[in-house]
C-alpha cells in the first residue's frame, strides 16, 4: 500500500472511530433523557444531543466524499475495495441510528408531560439498552472480524421486536379506560406502525432519488433542503 493510501485509510479509520463515540454519547444523553423526562435533564444535554446530531450527519458526508475518492484515485486491491463498501454501508447506517435516536427525543417532547410513565419507564430503557449493546456490538464485530458478535447481534434483532410487541400490548392494558374496546386500540396502534414502516419505504425511495441526482449531477442533497439546490 502506498503513503498516500495509507493516509486515507488512517482517514477513514480515524473519522469511523469518531462517529462511534458521538454515537455512544448519544445513547448515554437518550438515556438520561428517558429516564428522568425531557423537563428534568440538563438543556445543555440536550443541546449536546443537538451538536452531536449535525455532526454525525457531517462526518458521513465527509467519509462518503473520501471513501468515493479513494476508491477512484488509490487502485484499492480487492480487500481493500470490500473495506471501503464496508465503511461507505457502516457509516449510512451510523448516521440513520442517530437519527432514529434523534426521533425519540422529538417524540417524547410532543408528550405532555415530556416524560415516560414509571409504568413503562424500566421496559423502555431495558430495550433502549440492548439496542444499543446491538449496535456496539455489531461495530466491534467488524472492526474486529468477530463472526460470533455479527451473529449475535443478527439473533438479538428478534428479540428488541419482541420487547417492543409486549411493550404495547401491556401500555394498552394499563392505559385504556373500562368499556373501550382494547383490540381496537391494539390494532390501530399496529396500523401506525405500517404507517411507519411504509414512510421509511418513501424515505429509501428518497435516498436511492439523491444517489441519482449525486450520480448524474455531482451534488449531494443529503440533510439539506432541496429548494437549497433547485
Amino acid at each position: 500500500m502506498s503513503i498516500k493510501k495509507d493516509k486515507k485509510f488512517d482517514k477513514l479509520h480515524s473519522d469511523f472511530s469518531k462517529m462511534k463515540l458521538i454515537l455512544q454519547e448519544q445513547f448515554e444523553i437518550l438515556d438520561e433523557v428517558v429516564s428522568y423526562g425531557l423537563d428534568i435533564i440538563d438543556p445543555k444535554r440536550i443541546e449536546k444531543f443537538k451538536e452531536n446530531e449535525n455532526k454525525l450527519d457531517n462526518l458521513e458526508l465527509k467519509m462518503s466524499d473520501n471513501i468515493i475518492l479513494t476508491m477512484g484515485l488509490q487502485q484499492p486491491m480487492a480487500s481493500e475495495l470490500r473495506m471501503l463498501v464496508s465503511y461507505f454501508r457502516m457509516i449510512g447506517f451510523i448516521e440513520r441510528i442517530g437519527d432514529q435516536l434523534n426521533n425519540v427525543i422529538n417524540f417524547m417532547n410532543k408528550m405532555d408531560p415530556p416524560f415516560i410513565h414509571e409504568r413503562h419507564r424500566e421496559s423502555l430503557l431495558n430495550m433502549l439498552s440492548i439496542s444499543e449493546k446491538m449496535v456496539r456490538k455489531a461495530l466491534i464485530s467488524f472492526e474486529d472480524n468477530d463472526k460470533e458478535y455479527a451473529i449475535w447481534t443478527i439473533k438479538n434483532d428478534e428479540l428488541v421486536d419482541e420487547m417492543r410487541f409486549k411493550l404495547m400490548k401491556r401500555m394498552v392494558k394499563k392505559e385504556i379506560p373500562e368499556g373501550i374496546d382494547k383490540n381496537e386500540i391494539f390494532n390501530l396502534l399496529n396500523f401506525g406502525s405500517i404507517l411507519s414502516s411504509i414512510e421509511r419505504v418513501a424515505d429509501n425511495a428518497t435516498n436511492i432519488a439523491e444517489a441519482s441526482i449525486y450520480f448524474q449531477q455531482g451534488i449531494d442533497l443529503r440533510h439539506k433542503d432541496i429548494s437549497e439546490e433547485e
